[in-house]
């Protein structure tokens, strides 16, 4: 009898880790893996301390950026003010989505960062995301698929599902959007912090009096780059964590065709 118990739930077992396997298996075959050309900016002290490993940071543009130029994704925004010379203790980098995308149309966060953190020191604890108008979005898009991915994000001018907070409420949130934006309404932003503020979740609301869809000046905001220092993906005892199949399972979770409005990809800038 004891045998047959023993037989019993070591097959229950290896059916549990089947269907894990095959729902991981339909996830991450359910968007096709790319590799977006990206800017690459390096902390001035980089090579100064071998042993350091650095924190990162990944920067989407807006609409107007799309396409196979990259240099055009220096126009505004982060990579605008480190090419005049900001200093950041941070590795940036900087992908540029194709023109008829956005940025959650394919898997190209994997393939980039997997490239950037072989080459690079880079620390795995301390990966943060930001964007503004379509990148906004997609810093929405990105958390709610790989909530354990990122330490912290930072949406500009963007919007979501608000579907999504049970999964985005793991993710310490800055948000930021202009009250007078004609192109996406601030009540994209503001249903999303509702949302996540019903949850307790970890969410800051800068409301940008009369400013409207150009707040790209906001990333030359010291304060945001402190206030994601703060974040550190908390790293349990190896005894503590998920059985391995189930950890990744939880940080590959793939949405099909996200359900935003188009209407607010196609105008973002």
């Amino acid at each position: 009898m004891k045998q047959v118990r023993k037989h019993i739930f070591r097959s229950l077992f290896l059916w549990l880790v089947m269907l894990i396997f095959v729902a991981h298996a339909h996830a991450t075959a359910a968007l096709k893996k790319v590799k977006y050309n990206y800017i690459l900016n390096l902390p001035e002290d980089y090579d100064k301390y071998p042993d350091k490993k650095w924190p990162v940071i990944f920067y989407l543009h807006g609409r107007h950026a799309s396409g196979k130029n990259l240099q055009s994704v220096k126009r505004y925004g982060l990579p605008y003010f480190l090419m005049k010379g900001k200093k950041m203790d941070f590795i940036v980098v900087s992908p540029q989505c194709p023109w008829g995308k956005n940025w959650a149309s394919e898997d190209w966060f994997n393939p980039v960062y997997d490239e950037v953190a072989t080459k690079l020191r880079v620390d795995d604890s301390r990966v943060y995301m930001i964007g503004i108008s379509m990148g906004g979005f997609g810093t929405w898009a990105l958390a709610n698929r790989m909530p354990d991915r990122f330490a912290a994000i930072a949406p500009f001018c963007g919007g979501a599902d608000v579907r999504w907070a049970d999964q985005l409420q793991k993710v310490p949130t800055w948000v930021f959007h202009g009250t007078a934006d004609r192109d996406i309404p601030i009540s994209r932003s503001e249903v999303m912090v509702k949302a996540l503020e019903k949850l307790k979740a970890e969410i800051k609301f800068s409301r940008l009096k009369g400013q409207g869809h150009d707040i790209s000046r906001q990333f030359n905001n010291d304060e945001l780059y402190s206030w994601l220092m703060q974040h550190s993906l908390k790293k349990m005892p190896f005894w503590q964590e998920p059985l391995p199949f189930i950890k990744t399972i939880a940080a590959t979770k793939v949405v099909i065709n996200p359900p935003l409005k188009p209407a607010g990809f196609a105008s973002a800038e």
